[in-house]
Formats: C-alpha cells, sequence, structure tokens
C-alpha cells in the first residue's frame, strides 16, 4: 500500500500539472491569431498542385466553408472568416507572392492587432479541485461580445476583487436569454454559502448601476449551497401587461396552469393537483392595491374553466370579489354564511374521504385493489369525481371573527390536512401571512405553502414565513415607466424555483364569469350536501361518518384522520394540542 506522504505529494503533483495545463490552453487564446498563417503554406500547396486554376480555386473555398460557416452561425469574427477564405481563395489561383502576399499580410496584421486588443485584460480564471477532479469555475470564450466582456469585467473588479463584497467568487460566462444575460456565481466550497450571496443583492445591483429588480439573483435550480444564479434584465421585463384572454391558459391534465411569467420570461405556474398527491393548497398574500383581488380572479376563471374542478368560493366581508358573486358552484357571503360553508363541507370531505377508502379498482399490473389514498379530479376509479376548489377572500375576516374564529381555524387546520384526500384544495387569500391575520394557527400557514405567492405587503417577515428567498415588502409600487406593479409578486410553488414574476390578468373578469362552468360537482357529493342541508332544516345534526366497511383495514393515516376531525369539531385550540402530539409522539 503507497505511503500517505507519498500519494500526498502525488496528488499535489498532479493538481499543479492541471493547473498549468489550465493555464496554458487559456494563454491559447492570444496565440490564435498565428493560426491564421497556416494559410500561407496551404496556399502555396494548391497553386503548385497539377490542375487547373479552377479547381484549385474549388478546393480552396471547400477548405474554407467550414471556418466560414462557423462564424456565420455564432456571429462572431465573420469578417476574419470571409477575408481569410476569399485571400485563401485568390492565392491559390494566382499565388501567395507579391501583392497577394503583401493584402494577406495587412489582413492578418489588422485582424490580429483588434483579437489582441479586444482580449488584453481578460482576467485569468481560477480552478478549485474537489476530490482530485478539476472543476472550472470560469471557461474562457475567445467569442465574447463586448456586452458580456463588460460584465466579467465588472464582476472581477467590483465583486469579486480583494476587499470586494464577493471576495473570492468566479462568474460564468454569461449566456444570453430573451430577457438579458444569465451567469453563475460560483463561490469557493466550505467559505460562502448561496445565502452570502443572495445577502449582496443590493451591492451586486449597485455594480452594475441597475436596481435590484433588474439585477437578480436566485439559488440555481440543482442543490449546491455554493452556487447562485444572476440575472441582467435589459429592461422592466414584468413592465408590460399580459392578458388572460390573449394566451388562454387552461389547467393541463397534470393539474397545473399559466397563471403568469417569471422576470426572465419563463412561464410561471400554479398546481391545482398533482397526480402524486391529489388537490394542492395555496395562500396568496398581498398589501391592498398590490392586485391580489385580480390574482385571486385568474384561478377562479382557471377553474371556472376546467370540467375536473368545481368552484367554492367563501367571501366573509361580501364584496371583495363582485363578478364571482353568485357565478361559482357554490358562493357564500359574510361570516355566517361562510361559517356555514365551511361547516358543509368539513362534513361532506370527511364522506368523500370514507367513500374513496373503499373504492374498487385495477392498478396497472392488472391486480385488483381497494381504496385511494387521494383523489386525482377526473379519475374513472371514482367515476370521474371533480375536486373541490376552495377560494377564502379576506380569510382574516373570518379567521379573527369574536364568535366564528376559533372553529373555523380548526376546521380549516383539519382540512388543509385531510381534504386534499377527499380531492379538496385550499386556497386562503389576506394581507399578510403572520400569525394574527391566520387566527394563529402555524399548522394552517405550513399546509399552505404548495403554492405560495406573495405580492407586495405591508410589513416585512413575509419572506421568513412563506419560505422566500426575497422580502415582498421591498416591492416597488410602480415600474420604471410609472405604470403600477399590481399582480408582481414572488411565487414559490410547482416551478421548484421561488423567483419574481408577475400575474396573467383577465380584461374583463365578468365575461368570464358569465360564461357556463365547465365542470359540475359530481351526483355523489351533490347526495351529501342534500343530506347535510335536510338534517339541518329538519334541526338535528347530520349522521356521524361511517367508519371504513367491515372487513377493510385501517391504516395509520386514516387513524389520524378521524382523531384530527375530532378535534377540529371540538375547538381550534384542542386541534393544535393533537396536532403536537402527532408531531411530538410520546
Amino acid at each position: 500500500m503507497p505511503d500517505p506522504e507519498v500519494r500526498s505529494q502525488s496528488t499535489e503533483i498532479t493538481r499543479t500539472v492541471r493547473r498549468l495545463v489550465f493555464r496554458q490552453r487559456y494563454r491559447v487564446v492570444m496565440a490564435a491569431p498565428f493560426a491564421w498563417l497556416i494559410a500561407l503554406p496551404l496556399s502555396g500547396a494548391l497553386y503548385v498542385l497539377p490542375v487547373h486554376p479552377a479547381v484549385a480555386a474549388l478546393i480552396a473555398a471547400a477548405t474554407a466553408a467550414l471556418p466560414v460557416r462557423k462564424s456565420v452561425q455564432a456571429r462572431r469574427n465573420t469578417a476574419v472568416a470571409v477575408f481569410g477564405a476569399a485571400w485563401l481563395i485568390l492565392a491559390s489561383t494566382a499565388g501567395p507572392t507579391g501583392l497577394v502576399a503583401q493584402v494577406g499580410l495587412v489582413g492578418w496584421l489588422v485582424f490580429a492587432l483588434l483579437h489582441w486588443r479586444r482580449y488584453r485584460r481578460l482576467p485569468i480564471p481560477v480552478l478549485h479541485l474537489v476530490d482530485e477532479q478539476p472543476v472550472l469555475v470560469e471557461q474562457v470564450d475567445n467569442k465574447l461580445d463586448p456586452k458580456v466582456e463588460q460584465i466579467l469585467r465588472r464582476f472581477n473588479e467590483r465583486l469579486a476583487a480583494k476587499g470586494k463584497v464577493l471576495e473570492g467568487t468566479t462568474l460564468t460566462t454569461p449566456q444570453r436569454i430573451e430577457a438579458g444575460y444569465r451567469a453563475e456565481i460560483r463561490a469557493v466550497p466550505g467559505e460562502k454559502e448561496t445565502k452570502d450571496i443572495m445577502l449582496a443583492a443590493g451591492k451586486v445591483a449597485s455594480a452594475f448601476q441597475t436596481s435590484t429588480q433588474l439585477a437578480v439573483l436566485d439559488p440555481v435550480p440543482y442543490r449546491d449551497n455554493s452556487r447562485a444564479m444572476l440575472t441582467l434584465l435589459q429592461g422592466d421585463t414584468l413592465a408590460t401587461v399580459r392578458r388572460f384572454e390573449e394566451i388562454q391558459p387552461r389547467i393541463g391534465k397534470d393539474g397545473r396552469a399559466h397563471i403568469g411569467y417569471f422576470y426572465d420570461l419563463e412561464p410561471a405556474h400554479w398546481a391545482f393537483f398533482t397526480k402524486s398527491g391529489g388537490m394542492r393548497h395555496g395562500i396568496i398574500v398581498g398589501d391592498s392595491e398590490a392586485g391580489k383581488s385580480r390574482s385571486v380572479e385568474t384561478l377562479i376563471s382557471l377553474a371556472h374553466l376546467s370540467e375536473k374542478i368545481a368552484m367554492v368560493l367563501l367571501d366573509p366581508q361580501g364584496g371583495s370579489m363582485p363578478d364571482w358573486n353568485g357565478n361559482t358552484h357554490r358562493c357564500a357571503l359574510g361570516e355566517d354564511e361562510c361559517m356555514s360553508e365551511l361547516e358543509l363541507w368539513h362534513w361532506v370531505m370527511r364522506r368523500r374521504v370514507r367513500h374513496l377508502a373503499s373504492v374498487p379498482w385495477v392498478d396497472e399490473d392488472g391486480d385488483e385493489r381497494r381504496g385511494k389514498t387521494h383523489l386525482v379530479p377526473g379519475d374513472p376509479d371514482t367515476g370521474g369525481m371533480t375536486g373541490i376548489f376552495f377560494v377564502l377572500e379576506e380569510a382574516p375576516e373570518l379567521l379573527r371573527h369574536d364568535v366564528h374564529g376559533k372553529r373555523a381555524v380548526g376546521m380549516l387546520a383539519s382540512g388543509a390536512k385531510t381534504w386534499r384526500k377527499g380531492g379538496g384544495g385550499i386556497v386562503l387569500v389576506a394581507q399578510d401571512p403572520n400569525m394574527t391575520e391566520l387566527g394563529g394557527s402555524v399548522t394552517l400557514r405550513a399546509q399552505l405553502r404548495k403554492n405560495a405567492c406573495a405580492l407586495r405587503t405591508q410589513t416585512p417577515g413575509a419572506a421568513y414565513q412563506m419560505g422566500l428567498p426575497h422580502d415582498p415588502s421591498l416591492l416597488p409600487a410602480t415600474f420604471q415607466d410609472g405604470t403600477l406593479t399590481q399582480g408582481l409578486a414572488y411565487l414559490n410553488g410547482i416551478d421548484r424555483r421561488a423567483a419574481l414574476m408577475r400575474w396573467l390578468y383577465t380584461e374583463k373578469p365578468k365575461h368570464v364569469a358569465r360564461t357556463p362552468a365547465a365542470g359540475r360537482i359530481d351526483e355523489l357529493t351533490m347526495g351529501w350536501i342534500e343530506e347535510f342541508i335536510d338534517a339541518k332544516k329538519s334541526g338535528r345534526e347530520p349522521r356521524a361518518v361511517r367508519q371504513a366497511a367491515e372487513g377493510s383495514r385501517s391504516t395509520p393515516g386514516d387513524v389520524k384522520a378521524v382523531i384530527i376531525d375530532v378535534l377540529a369539531d371540538a375547538e381550534g385550540l384542542a386541534l393544535e394540542i393533537g396536532q403536537s402530539a402527532w408531531a411530538y409522539p410520546s
């Protein structure tokens, strides 16, 4: 077995050799113009060939075709390639002597000086070696355009130099995207984290003499906590209002729907449901005039136009969504009506869960199964049961109500944990995600963060409370052109990125609301609704939900759901105690 000291020395030698090779590859960029001199002996060889001059010209043209095509496709060094090709064709027929040789030499000197002037100040990149494998933190591209060169120079001089805020970091070669330029900021592993880079957002914007809305820092899409993504936008990409009617989005087969655009003009999505987990909950927060209600209208419009979704609107304030009042499958206005509707659905959803627990079906292997863990809207095994999409507008009006508040919080916290199994998705709308606004329920807020959207808020802290990397209280009220930023928000959800986006808005919500809903509440659910209403009208409580059919086996999840339901029927405080017991079992 090799001696550890010898092995360590060998590793160090290997690293040194790799570093030298890497730096030599970099310096080849400065020697690139000399490669053109190969045209001199090549033209001479073509000239002395015992063939007709036209044939020699064709051979020269074929030889130069590839570099010319690559230059044209890359839109770089085109003039050099065209000049070299023309000279090679001329020299292969007239000979590389006299005036022809002089023209070639002058052309070479001109283009060589331009090349050296362009690349003479490029910084030498840093090489990090991890586990004996070299990772090139910055690669030099001899086809950099002036804008890319300027970005690299400013980053290295103003941010990564010694004593600067991002000292020791490097920037990969910026790539052109539709909205501007994008590159990765890479720190030395173990020295800085992604959050350290993100905290320097203001200094980064200052270095590029722009705003934090146009110099955007985000975590990288893959799991590397030593890197961050830098996007330099060429303008306010989200200042343009994009209309729902122009794009005509719909809820797809996978449960996702296009709801807006991220700052880099990539589409932003909301997950109404997923095949692996059923209906998904969400929360939308934002200050007055931030565009909160208009954003909710987009979600309601998508649900209204879907055959697999039925819409339930709960509006304790009564006037938040005038275009949709009475135009959804079910609608409750005012605190008392909202509480009654919530009680109805809390009972109905438990009936749906119990029904799904005994549904017979056949899996992809042809095996007969019994019971579904959750409902995927439109599942033929369940008779095409629809998903129920609940929107609670101005949620604090109900959750902080003197009479109904505690019970409403308990039911919604229970619903956030169990309604998903029965095909119920909840979206809460509030001005802030703090505990006071949500009736003091940590569980409720945590369960709603599958789709988390924060428009401009009044007080800081929403970033931490909603799992966002940026503070929505810092969002501007207007764009640079003076137009309002309504619908501008940070979204964290199915797209696996927490980034700045802007919602699609319906130009005339009433036009969508007045069209017949594409979906409906399925007959089985309608029967349970009527059963509940009849029981209330007769002055009695609806009968208790039956347990699983005889002979079927309960799972720990079923037992937990039953206990949570019982606690929810007691009071919100009991629910919180019960959830704590499940979170920390003795």
